[in-house]
């Protein structure tokens, strides 16, 4: 058994990372304004990084977020139809830094 100091940190916010089917999966969920089924995320995410991702990897990658990241990924059936659509719930929203006036000053 290992010690503590041979156990590989575990990345933050690695869902960021448009280089991984997790993060392309989440940026796609997290700026979509509209609810999406599973061969519009594939879609969005060919266009958007030019690669192809499988519906299934895509699910899978969903429950990913669910369970591993604790992001709320929302889950509905499209009217008379048996396909389900997902929204991210609060997605990653960045905090606008603090604006000075033109002058460089403080806002006050």
């Amino acid at each position: 058994m290992g010690t503590v100091t041979e156990l590989r940190p575990q990345r933050d916010a690695g869902y960021l990372d448009a280089d991984t089917q997790l993060g392309r999966t989440y940026l796609v969920l997290r700026d979509a304004s509209y609810w999406m089924q599973l061969h519009e995320i594939a879609e969005s995410i060919q266009v958007r990084f030019k690669v192809v991702d499988s519906h299934a990897a895509i699910s899978a990658r969903i429950r990913d977020l669910r369970n591993q990241c604790g992001l709320t990924i929302m889950r509905r059936r499209r009217t008379a139809s048996t396909a389900d659509e997902y929204r991210m719930q609060g997605g990653y929203k960045p905090t606008p830094a603090p604006q000075g006036d033109m002058f460089g000053g403080d806002v006050a």
